[in-house]
């Protein structure tokens, strides 16, 4: 465990009490055994076995998905498929765990340890000696920790395409925040609106003229880098209570029957929304249970489907994977740090005419990397003709000035796997205006 001492910065390894794990071949043999109850003629120990390989956890999961590979029975296959999106889903859904002990340290050591333990693209834009901070986390969550750092530093973070999260300083804090899973909630404000309509009045006695008013909640969602979002929905109020008991939850809306997580085609890593609530007891001053639930479109995973080698003698390759078609017209150095790619991407998918959200995310997609696997940063693009299915474009790569990125080797296009996704979260004593 990295602890940082004050003064001189030392490194020191502890070791801290746990319970002893199982062996890997163990608990490869346990799941194994389990598999096989998965064929067995009685119903009861089919449901026993299935149940228990879904509460196996992510550890399972390399087992399960060689399991998969050498099962040849058909049925058996069908039930390790189903065990087997449930467990890499819940695998998906778990925030990022580290391990910070710090003493008297500046919040720059802190957020590089955080980076190292995460793998994540942390940059810090402060003052770096201005705050030291201390804390005792030696096993918390990603924004744990980062919720931490902005109690006691004011650390603000937004993300930004080509470095990754950047966080910043800043004199205030957010007091109101719900922490789930890979997720952190904060609310921002209520905003609340009183009108009467003077003119024109319809002569019909039987319309309402009384004031109208709208209450309005707003609240932002931040999601951890390995889970960036694509698409938020409409959220939906589960419950809402004032300090009284009386419930400030609005009328179901029809559109609130269908509500989904659209998939807007971009890749962000934070989102506002808001919904509005009923005020019918002004002598309520906070809101004591606020629930809500927000349907979500995440981006699961990027895989490479067409990677294209050599790029820098691509011209005119053209090359073809699974739905996506692209043809390299040509690669220009503009100088030892920037090149220009032009390309045509086709996605030849049954739905490619009417999907402009992967039009929209096609610039995202792709990437341009040295021999090693550096990654160039993406530096914008150029429209030429691009319409649902088919985008030609000149994208702009950048090595930001790094010194360890290579001359680009070669261009991958990634394959998103998306899913969708509602949290639920709750908000207590909260304000009112």
């Amino acid at each position: 465990m990295p602890r940082f001492l004050s003064g001189t910065c030392v490194l020191l390894l502890t070791v801290l009490p746990s319970i002893p794990a199982e062996e890997p071949s163990s608990k490869a043999d346990s799941i194994s055994s389990i598999i096989q109850e998965l064929a067995h003629r009685d119903y009861r120990r089919r449901e026993s076995a299935l149940k228990r390989l879904e509460s196996s956890g992510p550890d399972s999961l390399p087992a399960l998905r060689q399991a998969l590979e050498q099962t040849k029975d058909a049925e058996v296959r069908r039930r390790l498929t189903s065990v087997l999106e449930r467990v890499e889903r819940v695998a998906t859904l778990m925030p990022k765990t580290v391990n910070i002990v710090v003493q008297d340290r500046p919040v720059s050591d802190v957020i590089r340890e955080l980076a190292r333990q995460t793998g994540y693209p942390l940059v810090y834009q402060g003052g770096g000696g201005k705050h030291l901070v201390t804390l005792n986390r030696p096993r918390a969550t990603f924004w744990e920790v980062m919720d931490d750092l902005n109690r006691l530093t004011g650390a603000m973070m937004y993300h930004n395409e080509g470095q990754g999260l950047i966080i910043y300083d800043q004199d205030g804090y957010w007091p109101h925040v719900v922490l789930h899973g890979p997720f952190r909630i904060v609310a921002n404000n209520f905003g609340y609106q009183k009108n009467r309509q003077l003119g024109p009045i319809p002569k019909n006695p039987l319309h309402d003229h009384s004031p109208n008013e709208s209450l309005t909640f707003t609240f932002q969602i931040f999601s951890e880098p390995k889970l960036p979002i694509l698409g938020v929905g409409q959220p939906r109020v589960l419950e809402a209570i004032d300090e009284f008991g009386q419930s400030m939850k609005p009328a179901t809306m029809p559109h609130e029957a269908m509500y989904q997580a659209v998939f807007g085609g971009y890749r962000m890593y934070q989102a506002g929304s808001n919904v509005n609530l009923h005020w019918p007891n002004k002598e309520a001053r906070s809101v004591k249970r606020l629930q809500i639930a927000l349907p979500l479109t995440l981006l699961a995973d990027q895989k490479p489907l067409v990677v294209i080698d050599n790029i820098l003698k691509a011209k005119d390759q053209k090359t073809a994977q699974g739905e996506v078609e692209l043809i390299v017209h040509e690669v220009k150095e503009l100088n030892p740090s920037q090149y220009h790619v032009r390309l045509t991407v086709r996605n030849m998918a049954a739905n490619a005419a009417q999907d402009f959200n992967w039009m929209n995310s096609v610039n995202q997609r792709i990437e341009l990397l040295d021999a090693r696997g550096n990654k160039y940063v993406s530096q914008g693009f150029n429209w030429e003709n691009s319409n649902p299915g088919h985008v030609q474009a000149t994208f702009i790569f950048g090595s930001n000035g790094r010194a360890d990125v290579g001359p680009p080797a070669r261009l991958v296009y990634l394959h998103w796997s998306l899913m969708q996704h509602t949290i639920e979260f709750q908000f207590r004593d909260l304000p009112l205006p």
